[in-house]
């Protein structure tokens, strides 16, 4: 059953372009760690953010835990973490997905 993993976190102002300018490495690494699907990030506020990473399932996406710390480019964008304000695990048991080929900023 499809996992999902939510990682709240904060993040100095002064260093949010520079975690979003890392990510795109981050997410290629991923994709090479059994289990991973995709990931979303979500702004709360000006600190804080809500990382949303799929999972095939609860047990990769625990086993990825310990996986991930050491990949160089996952630790790029942890070490400029200031804090892990939560992470929670959960299976999903309904919705639906959809898909796109090109994600347009939301403008509110």
């Amino acid at each position: 059953m499809t996992a999902i993993e939510l990682a709240r976190f904060t993040v100095r102002p002064d260093d949010a372009d520079e975690m979003l300018a890392r990510r795109p490495a981050m997410a290629a690494a991923l994709r090479d760690v059994p289990g991973f699907v995709g990931l979303r990030l979500v702004r709360l506020d000006e600190r804080t953010w809500l990382d949303v990473v799929e999972w095939t399932d609860l047990a990769s996406a625990l086993a990825a835990q310990q996986d991930v710390m050491g990949l160089p480019a996952c630790a790029a964008v942890f070490e400029l973490i200031e804090e892990v304000v939560g992470m929670e695990h959960g299976e999903v048991v309904a919705g639906s997905h959809v898909s796109t080929t090109a994600q347009e900023p939301v403008r509110a």
